[in-house]
């Protein structure tokens, strides 16, 4: 069925503008309250619209960070995720009707839930239990969702506005992950040890462009070897690897590519928690967010406009001897193909190689592919 994507971009620009990004680094005084984590109090401020928190203290702690905003009474600064997060008692999370819910029962808690995602090959009642807490908060037009990307990714994004195909994640899923230690569960596409590391958020156009990655549809990545992946594995569960939270795993529909969205932004993340809005995409063209701020991208030049050449409006779904996928790039001779349903036997039968978590693609002749 045809859809009208410029449509749908439209519509997915004019909610974020509704909705706007909350800033890493307030420009206005934080409104800090008295929040209590992991049985302590400490002063706190929300951000990222409450589904994460920045939490406080006037003296080193284990696992807080050097805060790096100038003066002020709390030198030091952790983040967390919302649902660990209490005030005067209260689950802060409760006056948010967006959050994961679980349902309760004897034996049934959040911890047994968060166990089960870390599962695989579940029976079909602990799937269906996942499933229902993921239902309990679905995608919205206008939602962020996000992924990493690497500083060469970012140079192609700069020629080319597409939303690299495979996994990605709610921003309010993971709008806690704040440094690179903490940001390498959502796909390990980067070096350990790296003092900065990049994301992608764009708002979502429409729910039906992401798939759950779970079997039976995408079975064949919960199968491949360590030699035939890239990134953390698939576990199957719709969930990704966390031994704290719950983390829920999208991917783009078949794999495929999508059309860039107005409204989308590259960010930094730091050693030091510092989020770094970089460039925001509209008018086919790429401007600037940030310019000295001790963030450097080999191959792209901060502070600038760039010009975007090539505009995605469709992925392009082909077949290649047989196996569905879609195409990522062609020529009059030749294409590069991506499999749409990635398994060890159609890498054994297609020598696909892996380019990032989840995606495999291969380059062959143009005139062995036929449209669907």
């Amino acid at each position: 069925m045809t859809r009208d994507l410029a449509s749908r971009r439209n519509r997915a620009a004019a909610l974020q503008q509704r909705r706007p990004a909350v800033p890493a680094e307030p420009t206005q005084p934080l409104q800090i309250v008295t929040v209590e984590w992991r049985g302590e109090k400490y002063p706190g401020a929300p951000y990222a619209d409450g589904a994460a928190w920045e939490l406080f203290s006037p003296l080193p702690r284990p696992d807080f960070l050097p805060n790096p905003r100038p003066g002020g009474d709390y030198p030091y600064r952790q983040f967390v995720h919302a649902a660990e997060v209490l005030r005067e008692g209260v689950p802060v999370a409760v006056l948010d009707d967006r959050s994961l819910t679980v349902p309760l029962g004897p034996g049934l808690d959040l911890e047994y839930v968060r166990r089960l995602t870390q599962t695989p090959h579940l029976d079909d009642a602990s799937r269906a239990l996942l499933d229902r807490v993921r239902r309990s908060s679905p995608l919205a037009p206008g939602e962020m969702m996000e992924r990493p990307v690497t500083a060469a990714q970012i140079a192609r994004l700069m020629e080319t506005a597409a939303v690299p195909g495979g996994f990605c994640y709610r921003r309010r899923d993971t709008a806690h992950l704040r440094t690179p230690a903490t940001r390498s569960a959502l796909g390990g596409e980067t070096e350990a040890g790296e003092a900065c590391v990049f994301g992608l958020r764009w708002p979502v156009a429409d729910a039906a462009d992401y798939h759950v990655p779970v079997a039976p549809d995408y079975e064949g990545l919960m199968a491949m070897p360590s030699s035939d992946r890239r990134g953390m594995p698939v576990l199957g569960t719709g969930f990704a690897i966390s031994n704290a939270h719950l983390l829920p795993e999208y991917v783009s529909a078949d794999l495929t590519d999508l059309p860039l969205p107005e409204g989308s932004v590259l960010c930094a993340y730091t050693d030091q928690g510092s989020e770094i809005e970089l460039f925001a995409y509209g008018h086919q063209q790429w401007s600037p967010l940030a310019r000295e701020r001790g963030v450097t991208v080999p191959g792209v030049e901060l502070g600038r406009v760039h010009q975007v050449r090539r505009v995605l409006r469709e992925a392009t779904r082909a077949v290649w001897k047989g196996v569905a996928g879609s195409l990522v790039d062609a020529d009059d001779d030749w294409a590069r193909f991506r499999l749409s349903r990635p398994n060890p036997e159609v890498l054994s039968r297609t020598g696909a190689e892996a380019v990032r978590r989840g995606v495999y693609e291969k380059w062959v002749e143009r005139a062995e592919v036929a449209p669907v």
